[in-house]
């Protein structure tokens, strides 16, 4: 497959997993779109393992070839997956630590299983690992580092999209422990999807979260050149997303939240005004 085909590929991708970001990355220089869409499409991928495999044993497989794919022990396959092509080519070409893909792949491993997270700080770290580290991947694309508007961002991106997907079949059991007993709710009732007002004022506590880190988020992007803008275009429509989830309050594991598209296209409008 050619380079040109598997930035296409990408770019289809990161339209189907998230049109939101994929519409912020045209704010990008047309020379670094590619390479952001190819990021998107590899955080597509990573989201969809838990709800691919069954057995969490395949899914192990599944991150050791994405591990020896990306760090080149596997390039013959890794040429003929579209989205492993193109993030290959990315890396080659901005060089980012290489912790930062590394960990983004190890983390999944969470996403695997039903374990609760101990603490809110064990969840920020995988949201970390998992988002974190690709955003900080995106803002080198654009010409920076920025190691803390990409931490917060991370968590706070990753965590609306954790709400948002309360009601998929097989939705992860992120929620940590200490939120959880400060509301008296077990991980086992969590897990389950069982709801009740507590269980609505864990999801609240959730969202909560998120906000604090988005607002803080935004801070530190304030104080970054404003050619970073694009790699943090999700920051633009997580508000809206938040006040949906807060919405959905107790139907959260029964229906997905909803934001007009309408609505998401002029935030992302003023988002721009940052590029």
């Amino acid at each position: 497959m050619s380079l040109e085909a598997a930035y296409a590929h990408c770019g289809e991708a990161a339209r189907t997993y998230d049109r939101d970001r994929l519409l912020g990355s045209l704010f990008a220089p047309p020379a670094a779109r590619p390479h952001l869409h190819a990021l998107i499409a590899f955080e597509g991928e990573m989201h969809r393992l838990r709800e691919a495999v069954r057995d969490p044993r395949a899914g192990e497989i599944r991150l050791v070839w994405w591990r020896d794919a990306l760090t080149g022990e596997r390039r013959d396959e890794a040429q003929g997956h579209p989205v492993a092509a193109a993030l290959i080519d990315t890396l080659e070409k901005f060089r980012p630590s290489p912790h930062l893909i590394e960990n983004a792949v190890a983390g999944r491993q969470a996403d695997l299983y039903d374990d609760a997270f101990p603490s809110t700080l064990d969840l920020e770290a995988y949201l970390g690992e998992t988002r974190s580290g690709l955003l900080q991947i995106a803002a080198v694309v654009l010409g920076h580092s920025a190691p803390e508007a990409s931490g917060l961002a991370g968590v706070a991106l990753g965590l609306t999209e954790l709400l948002r997907g309360l009601a998929r079949t097989r939705a992860p059991s992120f929620a940590p422990a200490d939120m959880l007993e400060r509301r008296g709710v077990t991980a086992r009732e969590f897990r389950e999807r069982i709801a009740s007002p507590a269980m609505t004022a864990v999801i609240g506590d959730l969202a909560a979260h998120a906000r604090k880190r988005l607002g803080e988020a935004e801070d530190a992007l304030a104080k970054l050149p404003r050619a970073l803008a694009p790699a943090y275009s999700g920051l633009a429509t997580a508000p809206l997303w938040l006040a949906a989830i807060e919405r959905n309050g107790s139907r959260a594991f029964e229906s997905a939240p909803e934001v007009a598209a309408w609505r998401r296209q002029w935030a992302l409008w003023r988002w721009s005004r940052r590029v």
